[in-house]
């Protein structure tokens, strides 16, 4: 998520703001600390600028992760 953020040249601070999320859980998900919610994901990428291919791209891969914890 972070390359997706800087690559859209936007910072952290303007991104919580925009998606009224605390800047404290921007770091942590950039960290890999925290996993946003579907609801949280959406907020976070209707602020960038990122295709329709990415989006599925990132999903397929987040629900790779979640399906590799279990």
């Amino acid at each position: 998520m972070k390359f997706l953020r800087e690559r859209s040249d936007v910072s952290a601070r303007h991104l919580s703001s925009a998606s009224d999320l605390s800047l404290s859980y921007i770091s942590k998900m950039e960290k890999g600390q925290v996993m946003p919610t579907v609801e949280v994901f959406a907020k976070i990428v209707r602020n960038l600028d990122i295709s329709d291919a990415e989006i599925i791209y990132l999903i397929k891969n987040l629900a790779e992760g979640e399906a590799d914890q279990v």
